[in-house]
């Protein structure tokens, strides 16, 4: 039998290993300076307790244990850190800055030969509101990506509030039902403008609804943006998550980050728990998103507490795709050469002390001997 890995699982060898290594440790160190304190969470999970945050739309890997418990392997961070928030870190001061790097599982067809593994590095600000604190979210994610090596990348900003406010009067209306409304959601998470406008031509759907839902995708630019859009929906009544973003975008203009953050009202993510602030980090010539993120105040509602809260997760693979298209990858593996002493020819005792001595000043000393390579039976 040839040894294989899972369909969509892969080994990591030393190479690669110690380039994931020193990404995480790169970013780590930039969070830590934000004042991001350090967690890890458990890799599997009850999906009943898990499900209490928010819809699961990624297919997670399910299980039983011994216990006829039904389990998932993580597909998120962001619900385990909130369960963590409401019951084992409910009785801390708020606001909570907590920071983590993760691996994550999601179920994929075998036709679409996705990997089912991969790298999650983010943060999770619990009991921040506020313009300042969308600034602080967006601001920390600019510094992680350059932190990890990357110099070209764009963050684009929406908020889910107006959207989802006017899905709301479309039901409300009679004329669409909550089926119809979760079709739509899918539809902007999905870019997919074709379907937008099917959508629009429900019967008996007021025109003026319509013809935002089809406008609102396609507005993108900076602050202006954001005034273009309130002139849209401020008739319909409909003000939810402009102001804030407009009071967020102005503090990212002061610090001069336009050239790399822009307001695009196509970003609408497929979780069900974002309330307000949503947006995705891009790389040219990357085909999917580095990472995404927004604001969740409601999440914790469903795990017994209340307290706003906003974050991102990026992915390491897709950092290390978008430096590889960059061609500024370091190999730079050690931060001194591996010196290499063969044992066999030196008093063994001796030379444990003296490579004790070298790694005491920060030089990676390694032991040689003569041996062979595994060979195949």
């Amino acid at each position: 039998m040839i040894p294989i890995t899972p369909r969509g699982f892969k080994d990591v060898l030393p190479r690669e290993a110690r380039w994931r290594e020193s990404i995480v440790t790169k970013t780590r160190e930039t969070l830590a300076l934000w004042g991001y304190a350090p967690i890890e969470t458990p890799t599997l999970e009850v999906l009943e307790v898990l499900e209490l945050g928010g819809t699961l739309t990624s297919t997670p890997f399910k299980l039983f244990d011994a216990d006829n418990e039904l389990l998932v392997l993580r597909p998120d961070v962001t619900l385990q850190v909130a369960r963590m928030a409401a019951s084992r870190l409910k009785k801390e001061d708020l606001p909570l800055r907590l920071r983590y790097a993760e691996r994550v599982y999601r179920e994929e067809e075998s036709q679409r030969a996705l990997s089912r593994q991969f790298t999650q590095i983010g943060v999770e600000a619990i009991g921040l509101e506020g313009a300042y604190a969308d600034a602080e979210i967006i601001l920390l994610l600019t510094d992680a990506l350059k932190a990890a090596g990357l110099r070209d990348f764009t963050i684009a900003l929406g908020t889910v509030g107006v959207l989802r406010e006017l899905l709301d009067l479309c039901v409300k209306s009679g004329a669409v039902n909550a089926e119809w409304s979760n079709d739509m959601l899918k539809a902007f998470h999905a870019g997919n403008y074709v379907k937008i406008e099917q959508l629009t031509q429900a019967q008996g759907l007021c025109s003026n609804y319509a013809d935002v839902l089809c406008k609102l995708p396609t507005i993108t630019g900076k602050a202006q943006a954001i005034a273009q859009v309130e002139s849209m929906v401020a008739p319909l009544g409909i003000v939810d998550g402009l102001e804030q973003l407009a009071s967020t975008y102005a503090i990212i203009e002061v610090l001069g980050l336009t050239s790399q953050v822009s307001i695009d009202f196509s970003v609408v993510s497929a979780y069900d728990y974002y309330t307000g602030l949503v947006f995705e980090a891009y790389a040219p010539g990357l085909g999917k998103a580095l990472g995404n993120g927004g604001r969740y105040d409601r999440m914790l509602e469903g795990f017994g507490a209340s307290a706003p809260a906003a974050g991102f997760a990026v992915s390491l693979e897709c950092i290390m795709q978008a430096l590889l298209n960059e061609e500024s990858v370091e190999q730079a593996l050690t931060t001194k050469p591996l010196l290499t002493v063969n044992i066999e020819d030196a008093n063994p005792a001796a030379a444990f002390v003296a490579a004790a001595r070298m790694r005491a000043d920060g030089q990676a000393v390694s032991f040689g001997s003569t041996s062979k390579k595994a060979e195949e039976k």
